[in-house]
């Protein structure tokens, strides 16, 4: 059994895990925030403390990826309010949609409660089955620490060996509040179940607000049972910051943006600089403004004075100030923050000495210097803390709005190494060159996470496989009952990790965003695939499909991502028929065949094509949540092709002046099985694929599909083959004559 706790290296402070509970769709979800750790699990119980391992967060940045509403900018807002100066306000829709009957029959045992002899008891027992909704911190640190600061109150273990402190901050019912909360809702003569749930939680929910609060308790990991409770929420805010960068920052829309984003950058940088304790350039820069600002209220005020006097006998005309009161002065302030945040523009040379304001330079570039000096906001409040260790949580939302496939690729591989870049900074405002200096401020007390939210596949290929954590809602019970699950790729077994990040790097696919996925053999498969859906099974064209050329050699590379993503795949491959010398035939006179993903997928190195073309060996295509398919026969005939290009040609004979009868002297007889496919396999030779592919795609749109791709698209579909009314009538007309 792993041991409850690690030492992390050397001063390390960092969230190694969060837990979250009952909070909408993340109804139990833990998320591992380091860059190699313990495996993400999803519990069908109450999550339990102890027996974790934790380890420090080697890389600070977590990509979360995954479909819209799945849960990504809730995990950002759970940890954003559960950490707010204020305690939260939770609704009941705040509630994972499993808490409702967790409520119902904490009512119905407080309703028995009310008429039992063991009131008290039952009473006991409807608060324990009442829900909560919980955000739990792992934080590892390291005992060479200098300093602990805001942390050592977090500490209860007392067992040297554990460098893990678990914070835990839950949204619950007050203390003497349950008759509140369940007094007065009385059952309903309902006909249905959810008739009466329906009437019980519209009179329970504008209850949880006023009644429900914010607790905060540290627990020990070596004994879960040992907890230290009402921890006040000021002292986990001077340990803890959660910042939110949203993707609606306030660039692209000219009639709701507020005005000039990015000078609002500059007053949150002098007020960094004001309450600065070092003698840095930016300290004096503020000071040297906040001067001159008090020089321009004096000189200001002088006039406005003087204009009030001059103005005193015609208010004392209309009677002011009256003899009980006092003469008006005028006194100028000027707030140099307001001052920054409405009068500071930045601008671009142009030509001719003219300089172009902010709103002409591109929203990218635009959206790139925001999110920048933003973090370099933070970095600047963060420093003055002054030797006070702390941990900084930044959720970074779609940093790829408007920004090029290039320029977001750059932004997540250097977002890691910002806290070096803004050391440098520092270090050469302060005059100074130690900027890696072991102990210093700026490398040990920053030390940010990121959170990155995207729908970039070019951010989430570039990622590392360790740092994805993939968001997956998978239907299950109705929409009512829809949960959040996350697959942290750090934990998968069995990948090629090098070959596979890769791959989705070269190619740009946007596999983690897909529903389902399609692997094929070659460019003409991912040319004709998505023609053949939209003509054969247009409800799959209404689904998130990606299409990957992997090849017959590397499909099996892609299986177990696939399967850990739970993507459901289609595998089209060729049957590559080959004679006892290893060289290409015919289907019938094969025996065996070259193609590697059917070989790996039946666990056979010696199958025979009419071994793949028995009705046993399509049992054996399913495995799972993958399909593989290759070429059969079409219906009617018992040729079958070795590639795409000779299936292509059976599934539309006319179209390729391909005659399925054979000579004269030969009618009557059956087909003739090794002449068909002689002629198809002669008249693909000739066909360029590329070109045939891109003329079928775009140019024709009278031709059949080839029946063992159809049959695995509308699996793929969810689709049965005779559910389908009929097919291109010249593929049908064909087949039927032959």
């Amino acid at each position: 059994m792993a041991k409850p706790y690690t030492t992390p290296d050397s001063h390390t402070l960092a969230i190694s895990k969060v837990h979250i509970s009952n909070f909408r769709l993340l109804a139990n979800i833990d998320i591992n925030l380091s860059s190699d750790g313990w495996a993400v699990e999803n519990h069908p119980e109450k999550s339990h403390p102890s027996n974790e391992r934790t380890t420090d967060a080697r890389d600070p940045v977590t990509v979360l990826i995954g479909h819209n509403n799945s849960g990504k900018t809730s995990l950002a807002e759970a940890l954003i309010r559960f950490t707010s100066a204020q305690s939260p306000k939770f609704s009941l829709q705040d509630f994972s949609s499993l808490c409702h009957e967790e409520f119902y029959n904490a009512w119905q045992a407080y309703t028995t409660a009310e008429s039992s002899t063991l009131h008290s008891e039952r009473e006991v027992q409807a608060r324990e089955r009442l829900p909560e909704i919980l955000v739990r911190f792992h934080i590892s640190y390291s005992p060479e620490m200098p300093s602990f600061g805001p942390l050592s109150e977090l500490i209860i273990d007392l067992v040297p060996e554990c460098n893990t402190a678990i914070v835990e901050m839950s949204y619950s019912l007050q203390n003497g509040k349950l008759s509140e909360l369940f007094g007065g809702i009385t059952p309903l003569d309902a006909t249905t179940e959810e008739e009466e749930l329906k009437h019980f939680l519209d009179a329970l929910q504008p209850r949880i607000p006023r009644l429900f609060e914010r607790t905060i308790t540290a627990i020990d990991p070596t004994n879960p049972k040992n907890r230290k409770t009402d921890i006040p929420i000021e002292r986990l805010r001077q340990l803890i910051t959660v910042d939110f960068l949203q993707a609606q920052r306030g660039l692209d829309d000219e009639k709701e943006r507020p005005k000039d984003p990015l000078a609002q950058v500059f007053q949150s940088l002098f007020e960094a600089a004001s309450h600065s304790d070092d003698d840095s350039s930016q300290k004096m820069v503020a000071e040297r403004l906040q001067k001159a600002v008090e020089g321009v209220e004096q000189e200001l005020g002088g006039e406005m004075s003087d204009m009030m006097r001059a103005l005193s006998p015609a208010l004392e005309d209309f009677g002011y100030p009256g003899l009980a009161s006092s003469a008006i002065e005028a006194k100028t302030s000027l707030d140099i923050s307001n001052l920054l945040r409405s009068y500071t523009t930045l601008s671009y040379p142009g030509d001719s000495g003219v300089t172009l304001p902010e709103s002409y330079s591109g929203l990218g570039s635009r959206n790139l210097i925001l999110i920048l000096f933003k973090l370099l906001a933070y970095y600047r409040m963060y420093v003055n803390r002054g030797d006070k260790p702390g941990l900084h949580l930044i959720f970074i939302e779609e940093p790829e709005a408007h920004l090029h496939p290039q320029m977001q690729e750059v932004f997540i591989e250097q977002l890691g190494q910002i806290n070096s870049i803004f050391s440098r900074i520092h270090s050469r405002d302060r005059g100074t060159d130690d900027v890696l200096k072991q102990g210093t401020n700026t490398e040990l007390y920053w030390s940010p996470q990121f959170i990155v939210t995207t729908h970039s596949s070019h951010i989430a290929n570039r990622a590392p496989f360790s740092t994805i954590r993939y968001f997956r809602v998978p239907a299950k019970n109705g929409l009512s009952k829809r949960e959040t699950q996350i697959k942290d790729l750090s934990t998968a077994e069995g990948l090629d990790s090098a070959f596979l990040h890769q791959y989705l790097t070269l190619t740009a696919s946007d596999l983690f965003f897909a529903d389902k996925a399609i692997l094929v053999e070659g460019t003409s498969e991912r040319l004709l695939i998505p023609a053949m859906i939209r003509k054969e099974v247009p409800e799959l064209a209404k689904q998130y499909v990606s299409i990957l050329e992997v090849g017959g050699f590397y499909a099996d590379k892609f299986y177990p991502l696939l399967d850990f993503l739970g993507i459901q795949t289609l595998v089209i491959t060729d049957l590559d028929a080959v004679d006892a010398d290893g060289k290409k035939s015919c289907v019938h006179q094969g025996v065996a065949t070259s193609n590697t993903a059917i070989k790996n997928w039946f666990n056979n190195k010696k199958i025979t094509p009419a071994g793949l073309l028995e009705p046993s060996a399509s049992v054996r295509k399913i495995q799972a949540n993958r399909r593989i398919a290759y070429q059969i026969p079409e219906d009617g005939l018992q040729s079958c092709g070795r590639t795409l290009e000779d299936a292509l040609i059976f599934a539309n004979p006319s179209l390729f002046d391909l005659n399925l009868t054979r000579p004269e002297s030969d009618k009557g007889k059956s087909e003739n099985v090794t002449y068909n496919e002689e002629e198809a396999l002669k008249k693909a030779k000739k066909l360029h694929k590329t070109t045939s592919a891109i003329e079928f795609a775009v140019v024709r749109d009278d031709w059949g599909t080839p029946k063992y791709i159809l049959e695995g698209l509308l699996w793929l579909a969810g689709t049965s083959l005779s559910s389908v009314a009929q097919q291109p009538a010249v593929r049908m007309a064909e087949i039927n004559d032959a």
